[in-house]
């Protein structure tokens, strides 16, 4: 028939509370007319009611028995025994009169006492006994202190059973409704509490596997239920889905941030942690909002365009659909929406310097969001309509406060953060700034809005020059076929924030513009290497040449200079029709007749000249690494890159000139002639003078020219060798020769070339034929020429030992080529004397006797002899002299350098003096000698010949043994007997 709810009969009511309702119903004697129900009948019978779902006889239940079914006690009945699916229509109207206690008496008789009156009265007071109601206030339910607001009660608690048992929220509002307007507790649950789950479980999510209890929502404090209602938007890829949750989740649920359950459960989240971003907040509606901010923030990380056009399409926590529920006089008053616009606006500044991978776009239309939201929309340049940047002006004093700490996350929502806190300069700043990222975006350098902050406030000059530098690299590497007049009025606007028509900024210490720290004429030396770097000379020779601008002459000149060492340090061929280098020949070609006196631009001239002779020789470097024309200018002696060329190019010596021009042009790029010795390390100690432009020509010719040779030698090529020396080497055979000895340098190289060559020995090879006696002859002859020219180069008497002692072993071995030489021809000779080539009886020979047959044969051998001897005298002639005399002379000459300091006793004959006597004595007695010998006709044969070339040998061994004989180690000898 009827039954308690099993699930409260032992929950919910005290034992004090169950004693005096046992009491009533004991001590209630009155009975009704007809039926004679008791007090426990009609408890009974209304608890019937209820668990059947009739609960519309309740009001005139409650008429015939006021005192006992009072409406706390019918409320709590409903409460027990109706069953949680019951329709809510079918019993509000019975609450709201139950409420009103409107009923009449006379509809009383239309309750039905059947179901109890066949109880006893004992048997009725038992079951009353075991009774247990439930108690009209929702435990932990603080939001009503009004506890004789009994339908409040009643409601929330009916609310909440008829959520935990059917899930059914719907029956909630149904049941709600007729009452929210009636009392401000049940309207602010319904917005706050209600109305968030119905949308979350049945409108904008009805397809999740659990949906949110009221229990559950009401059991979270506001930064987790923050947490919950937004990241909901994350499971479906909709941008409309943060918007709608914003609106319809969080912001209903805002609307009870007042209740003294969140109340409560904000203070204790207080006491555990300590908020972020509250400072200076004062009510505790506007600290529930921050953590939608604190929110925002954080999501922009994982999903910052979902973000962003939330900023885009929300207008922040007014703007809140409370489903028609609370009216306008109803919502937060005009200072708190002032102060949390103003909170919200600060957030999306904070978004857009967060983020390093948000749409430009994007944040464009936050920052343009914010203003109009805060009606500082003149403040922000980015919606201006002129197609040319705009002058960016405002109060950069405030911005300068900004340390690096402001940008990180923690502090970008910090109410005094400059940077974030809404301001006409912070969002003129910002404005700035997303204008340079849009630009440099465009020149093909994108940089996160964070980055360009931390260049623009917190880099010095060096700092912001390196970013510069880099964004000239990429536009380098960008696409071709840019206007570069634009990219250069773009750069110039990056660096102040100023159009053409904006005036130069007065305060130097304002920060406008990105790279406002980098000089004006600095940052046009770079445009002018990005235009070179592109191949625009024209427009570069037009811009800094022919018109005016930031830098001047000396400074367009040395951007150039640093342009074409750019170029060609990372060349990789020394070719200049070729690559970089050829980048480098162009720069050059282009300004070179803009500035004709640049020493600098003269040398890279040079320099290019000589690279490019020096790409069509094969040259690798040490450790196998290839050439390139960087190693040039980081070599310590360029110069010795010659001798590496002739080490690795067969015949390369043959191409003496094409040496010479590139040593000659590596000395007018700069570099020295003169070898690195162990002096050179340490230069501050070193006291060897600086030679002028002239003297290291000179130097670097001989320097060549003693290679070549040296590389002709070691290839077995004398021939070139000694015709180098003569034609290149000796001034008064070789007016033309290119070598100009200056009198202000020491010659200490062309001597030692020519030294080499006259004591060079031919490396005989297996398969040549070996040289015959005459070439044998001829090599020693042009050796001694060689030795007696390096006496006369010879810079000081200290290697006069060593070329005469060379020279003299020389002469020996050409004395016992001739020896042998004549001893061949004699035995030849010889072989044909004892030959008869003639037979005794010739036609024609007139019958010759013996007789005249022999001695007709030795008069023809006398005649023979006699020539030959003459050609041995003619060829001593031309030949014996073999540079004898210039080797005294130059031995006089050499040790008249330093007469006073090698020859101090002057009482004496110097040595020059005794050499030029001993050798003008010598002569004139050899040339008179064999005069009278010719003149004789040599009739006593070899016996009376004496050759010229002995004369003067006897005279190096014996008259200069009085002189420099004793550097010869040679001992003196009876003229007498030599005569």
């Amino acid at each position: 028939m009827w039954h308690v709810h099993p699930r409260y009969h032992h929950q919910h009511a005290g034992c004090h509370e169950y004693l005096t309702f046992i009491a009533e119903a004991l001590n209630c004697n009155a009975m009704a007319d007809s039926t004679r129900l008791s007090g426990a009948h009609a408890i009974l019978l209304a608890a019937h009611l209820c668990a059947t779902g009739n609960p519309s006889s309740l009001p005139q239940l409650r008429s015939r028995f006021p005192t006992i079914l009072t409406i706390e006690r019918l409320l709590r009945i409903v409460l027990t025994f109706l069953p949680e699916s019951t329709e809510p229509r079918t019993y509000v109207s019975v609450i709201q009169t139950l409420v009103s206690e409107s009923v009449c008496r006379s509809d009383s008789h239309d309750v039905d006492p059947s179901p109890v009156q066949e109880l006893s009265e004992e048997a009725a007071r038992k079951r009353v006994r075991k009774i247990r109601l439930l108690p009209l206030k929702y435990p932990g339910d603080g939001d009503s202190q009004d506890s004789a607001d009994l339908l409040t009660l009643f409601l929330i608690h009916r609310a909440h059973r008829i959520d935990s048992e059917t899930s059914l929220q719907p029956l909630v509002l149904d049941l709600l409704l007729p009452f929210y307007q009636q009392s401000p507790a049940i309207q602010t649950w319904l917005v706050s509490c209600l109305l968030p789950l119905l949308r979350l479980n049945y409108e904008y999510y009805p397809h999740q596997d659990i949906s949110c209890s009221v229990e559950t929502l009401e059991s979270l404090d506001d930064q987790t239920a923050t947490n919950i209602l937004l990241s909901m938007a994350g499971t479906r890829k909709n941008d409309t889905d943060l918007i709608q949750n914003l609106r319809g989740l969080v912001g209903p649920w805002m609307y009870g941030s007042n209740r003294p359950r969140r109340q409560r459960s904000r203070q204790l989240a207080r006491r555990n942690s300590i908020p972020l971003s509250q400072t200076n907040v004062h009510d505790l509606e506007t600290s529930a909002w921050e953590y939608v901010n604190e929110w925002l923030l954080s999501r922009s990380l994982v999903d910052v365009e979902a973000v962003s056009n939330a900023f885009v399409n929300w207008d922040g926590p007014e703007d809140v659909d409370f489903g028609g529920y609370v009216g306008e006089y109803e919502r937060l008053p005009s200072d708190q929406l002032e102060q949390l616009r103003y909170r919200y606006a600060q957030t999306g500044l904070a978004v857009i310097y967060q983020n390093s991978e948000a749409s430009l776009e994007g944040s464009i239309r936050v920052l343009e969001r914010v203003g109009s939201l805060l009606g500082l929309e003149g403040s922000s340049f980015t919606a201006s309509s002129c197609s040319d940047l705009p002058t960016v002006e405002f109060d950069a004093s405030p911005i300068q406060s900004a340390s690096r700490a402001t940008l990180f996350q923690n502090a970008l929502l910090i109410p005094t953060n400059p940077l974030t806190c809404p301001s006409p300069s912070s969002i003129s700043f910002l404005s700035g700034l997303l204008l340079s990222l849009r630009t440099l975006e465009e020149l093909g350098h994108s940089v996160p809005c964070r980055t360009a902050t931390n260049i623009c406030l917190h880099s010095n000059e060096d700092m912001q020059l390196y970013e510069l530098r880099s964004v000239m690299a990429s536009i380098a590497q960008g696409k071709s076929g840019q206007d570069w007049r634009a990219v250069r009025k773009k750069l110039l606007w990056l660096r102040d924030w100023k159009s053409e028509a904006g005036k130069p900024s007065d305060n130097d210490s304002s920060c406008h513009g990105l790279f406002y720290r980098v000089p004006p004429e600095v940052l046009e030396a770079e445009i002018l290497k990005v235009l070179l770097e592109v191949r625009e000379y024209d427009l570069a020779v037009e811009i800094y040449t022919r018109f005016r601008s930031a830098l001047s002459a000396a400074q367009v000149e040395e951007a150039v200079k640093e342009s074409v060492f750019a170029a060609y340090d990372n060349a990789s061929n020394g070719n200049r029709t070729r690559g970089k280098m050829q980048r480098a020949y162009e720069i050059l070609q282009a300004f070179q007749p803009h500035f004709p006196d640049s020493t600098s631009l003269r040398q890279a001239q040079a320099l290019i000249s000589a690279t490019h002779a020096l790409s069509f020789y094969s040259l690798t470097l040490q450790h196998g690494v290839p050439f390139q024309p960087v190693s040039i200018r980081v070599h310590q002696d360029p110069l010795a890159l010659i001798e590496k060329i002739l080490d690795q190019n067969p015949r390369s010596y043959a191409k003496l000139d094409d040496l010479l021009s590139i040593g000659r042009n590596l000395v007018l790029a700069g570099f020295s002639s003169r070898p690195v010795d162990d002096t050179d390390s340490h230069s501050h100690y070193s006291r060897r003078p600086v030679l002028s432009r002239e003297d290291s020509l000179v130097t670097a010719e001989r320097r060549i020219m003693s290679l070549a040779i040296s590389s002709a030698l070691s290839s077995n090529d004398f021939g070139t060798a000694y015709s180098y020396i003569l034609t290149r080497l000796t001034p008064q055979t070789s007016p033309a020769s290119t070598i100009k000895t200056p009198s202000t340098i020491k010659d200490d190289i062309t001597w030692r070339a020519v030294y080499n060559a006259g004591r060079y020995r031919p490396t005989p090879s297996p398969s040549a034929t070996p040289p015959t006696l005459h070439a044998q002859i001829t090599n020693i002859s042009q050796r001694m020429e060689l030795l007696s020219l390096s006496l006369i180069l010879a810079p000081s008497p200290e290697p006069l030992p060593e070329i005469l002692g060379t020279w003299r072993r020389a002469d020996e071995e050409l004395s016992l080529l001739r020896a042998r030489e004549s001893e061949e021809e004699d035995a030849w000779d010889t072989k044909g004397d004892n030959t008869s080539t003639a037979p005794s009886f010739l036609p024609g020979g007139f019958n010759q006797t013996d007789t005249e047959q022999d001695a007709f044969e030795t008069k023809q051998q006398h005649a023979r002899r006699a020539a030959r001897a003459a050609h041995h005298n003619r060829l001593d002639s031309d030949e014996a002299p073999m540079g004898l005399f210039e080797v005294a002379r130059g031995a006089a000459r050499a040790l008249h350098k330093n007469v006073n300091s090698s020859f101090p006793l002057s009482g004496t004959l110097s040595p020059s003096a005794a050499v030029s006597a001993s050798a003008s004595s010598s002569m004139s007695f050899v040339d008179g000698d064999i005069e009278g010998d010719d003149a004789n006709g040599l009739d006593d044969g070899e016996a009376g010949r004496v050759r010229k070339r002995d004369v003067v040998s006897n005279m190096v061994t014996g008259g200069l043994a009085s002189g420099i004989g004793w550097v010869l180690g040679a001992q003196p000898v009876n003229m007498n007997n030599t005569q």
